[in-house]
């Protein structure tokens, strides 16, 4: 139980600062344990299971000291010792550790320059932070160098590189790759197998193998070393040699193996398990494989705290976790050997399946219905290729193992072409997470009462599980709206608008889509498909049941034009007010090319969405061409409303308007929730408008902007109301309402 504790706690303590009140209430309750226990009392074990949350809490906060050190950019003269190079597209990123401090730095130099691991660089420059994503969905490369331990990046002015000579390691990496370029028609898929070289593999083949649920099988993990210790183990056995010899000897070669093949998460995962498990046996020691499993975990997250955000590791955990978990219910002895291996192997692939379901869906946002089956048929394969590989890596690949390993491309190739159009790929529109996390949950806790059947007798075990599933069938199969709150989120697309909306039932809603200045659209710019398009797939979006342009500015519409393009939409809605922009145009033929229902909304307009939720048109009637400001003040205002909670969207009305809704006795203004008008701007400031709306939370649409959005009185007035309210310069902003009842406001995670 502490291993996932002491993840929880980390995960939860990264989210904000180092709290000193939290180490005094730690320290506070570890002197009360102290004089409980000195007393007997009955509340030590509370107290006891209060001092580990705090402990470990407190580890995920300090976890976060090595991020903090580069917060302020430092600028001046630096050296390290490389430990990394990685050749990109159009530059080359070097892993740096430095001299003084020890930090990690993430340096680009020329593409062509001459560096190698071992290396000394100089460098001057300005070390800072690497830039955040501005959604989630879209590459963010703060957190990829952060799943390597490196918190700083640098572009520097002037560096030196001072060469060393090649170490033993590097050369013999080198001598295995050109070993395997030589001999292997295709190397890509080999290299990775055998060192460890995904980078290799082209962006096709990842992408198959995930859609096919075997990317697993690319990591260098148990099954690599257990093949690699089973050979081993073979040879070392017919030594003459003490068992203790042969067991460093064993560990010492496969220690060489992991290193030379890259050092990943699942390798060490994987080395530290035959090492720990292997001494176990060696010394008749009787340990449950899950205290193993633990014991690793809490070696390398208290090593490395950060990789509690890799995925490769937490996937590798979980995945071995709950085949740990249900391995002694796996014994099976069946008629065949044969049928025996098949079954057996596809029940593991399920457990492992099921173990992942919940991260699986955070990652990806979808399961591959096919990785039991694609596991079964590719793992001879892969075992194949990976012993083949291996032989010839080392050097005999004359011996007719390189025209092997072909073959079985070969093979590996038509098989992939033949099972790709059957890669079905469950996504979870209409599945909650909490339900799914129910299921998830119901789980472990059977793996857990099954594999312990001395608790209870075995029929009272499996009446007790019954019982529960019952429970959470009927849990589950609650509405929507139990599990699911409406969802409001504010998508960072710089200075512009874009609001995505889902129902508890799954009802998907777009509210403009942001948009560049014509000027940055010739430049290649472009907000729709650089941040809208990736966030909504990440979010699993398919389709989206309705698109509401507010009014044809750039900065809500030209976003929009991605969106279209890349998505199945059921109706778009606006105020019917053209423009002669190139972006509406666009928009205008893009409705007509996709066969899209057109609807022009009018003032008394109502969409019923479902769980009782309902968007009302409240403003204009018409477009008024001779208003001050026509494309601002003839924006749609509009009105979300569930149970008794509004939220009402402004577009970029501006004063005289929002005046004359003020004072319209027809037109209810009152909201909870509100999307100030005009990205916060001087000109849309009424205080009367905002009496007469009086929310409770407002969300600003804003990015880096020379017009003085938001204005110092929008914000000072917003303060003094007491309004709770967050921009979307740092990161989207969600608005959650739950059951009609009451409304949360989360503001973008720092």
């Amino acid at each position: 139980m502490l291993f996932p504790l002491l993840a929880l706690g980390i995960y939860y303590g990264s989210q904000s600062s180092v709290a000193v009140s939290l180490i005094l209430v730690f320290v506070a309750s570890f002197f009360i344990w102290m004089y409980l226990n000195y007393r007997n009392s009955r509340l030590r074990p509370w107290v006891y299971w209060l001092i580990v949350a705090l402990g470990i809490i407190s580890v995920g906060q300090l976890s976060l000291v090595s991020k903090l050190s580069w917060v302020q950019p430092v600028e001046g003269e630096f050296v390290g010792r490389v430990y990394s190079v990685q050749r990109l597209s159009y530059d080359t990123r070097v892993l740096v550790r430095l001299n003084t401090s020890r930090l990690q730095v993430a340096v680009h130099l020329p593409p062509n320059v001459a560096i190698k691991p071992q290396d000394r660089l100089s460098f001057q420059g300005k070390v800072a932070q690497p830039p955040q994503a501005p959604n989630p969905g879209v590459f963010s490369y703060r957190d990829y160098l952060g799943t390597l331990g490196v918190y700083g990046v640098c572009y520097p002015a002037d560096y030196q590189v001072y060469p060393t000579k090649a170490t033993l390691l590097t050369k013999l990496r080198g001598k295995m790759k050109a070993n395997l370029e030589r001999h292997v028609r295709d190397p890509s898929l080999v290299l990775a197998l055998v060192l460890g070289k995904r980078d290799a593999l082209t962006a096709q083949r990842r992408d198959s193998w995930r859609e096919l649920g075997i990317s697993h099988l690319l990591a260098i993990s148990g099954m690599h070393v257990g093949l690699v210790a089973l050979g081993l183990s073979l040879g070392v056995q017919k030594l003459p040699l003490r068992p203790q010899h042969k067991f460093l000897l064993t560990q010492m070669v496969l220690l060489g193996y992991i290193v030379v093949a890259g050092s990943g998460v699942s390798a060490w995962r994987a080395f530290l398990a035959s090492l720990f498990a292997t001494y176990a046996g060696l010394r008749g020691i009787q340990v449950d494989s899950l205290h193993f499993w633990a014991v690793i975990g809490w070696l390398l997250l208290l090593f490395q705290p950060s990789l509690l955000f890799d995925a490769s590791f937490t996937l590798s955990f979980v995945a071995s976790g709950g085949i740990l978990l249900w391995a002694p219910l796996l014994r099976l002895r069946l008629r065949s050997r044969l049928v025996t291996y098949i079954v057996t192997s596809l029940l593991i692939s399920l457990i492992a399946q099921f173990s992942l379901a919940p991260l699986l869906i955070n990652y990806f946002g979808e399961i591959a219905i096919m990785g039991p089956l694609s596991t079964l048929l590719f793992l001879p394969l892969v075992i194949l290729l990976l012993v083949g590989g291996l032989g010839v890596a080392i050097g005999f690949g004359w011996l007719g193992l390189g025209s092997l390993v072909n073959q079985v491309m070969g093979i590996v190739d038509a098989l992939e072409r033949q099972l790709l159009p059957f890669a079905w790929q469950w996504t979870p529109v209409k599945v909650a997470i909490p339900q799914v996390l129910v299921w998830w949950l119901f789980f472990i806790y059977a793996g857990w009462h099954l594999r312990r059947p001395r608790l209870t007798k075995p029929r009272r075990t499996l009446t007790h599980l019954a019982r529960v599933l019952v429970a959470v069938m009927v849990i589950t199969s609650l509405p929507p709206v139990v599990f699911s709150p409406l969802e409001i989120t504010a998508v960072n697309v710089g200075q512009g608008d874009c609001y995505f909306i889902r129902t508890p039932s799954g009802l998907q809603l777009l509210i403009d889509g942001g948009g560049d200045s014509p000027y940055w659209q010739q430049r290649g710019r472009n907000v729709g498909e650089q941040r809208l398009v990736p966030y909504l797939r990440h979010r699993n979006v398919k389709r989206l049941d309705y698109v509401i342009l507010s009014h044809p500015h750039e900065d809500h519409l030209f976003g929009l034009l991605a969106v279209l393009e890349n998505f199945e939409v059921g109706m778009v809605l606006d105020n019917g007010h053209s423009h002669t922009s190139p972006s509406y145009l666009r928009y205008l033929e893009l409705i007509e090319e996709k066969e899209i229902s057109y609807h022009m909304a009018r003032a008394g307009d109502q969409l019923h969405l479902g769980d009782g939720i309902t968007l009302k048109v409240l403003y204009p009637e018409k477009p008024l061409p001779d208003l001050l400001s026509p494309y601002n003040n003839n924006s749609l205002l509009l009105r979300l409303s569930y149970g008794g909670v509004s939220a009402l969207f402004t577009g970029d009305l501006e004063i005289p308007v929002l005046y004359d809704l003020v004072h319209d006795p027809q037109i209810d203004l009152r909201a909870q929730w509100l999307k100030v008008p005009h990205h916060g701007s001087r000109s849309s400031f009424l205080e009367e408008f905002y009496l007469a709306v009086d929310p409770s939370w407002a969300t600003i649409s804003v990015g880096t902007n020379s017009f003085g959005h938001p204005h110092g009185e929008v914000v000072e007035f917003l303060e003094e109301s007491g309004i709770r309210w967050a921009t979307t310069e740092d990161g989207p902003v969600t608005f959650l309402i739950w059951w009609g009842l009451w409304g949360r406001l989360l503001p973008p995670r720092p």
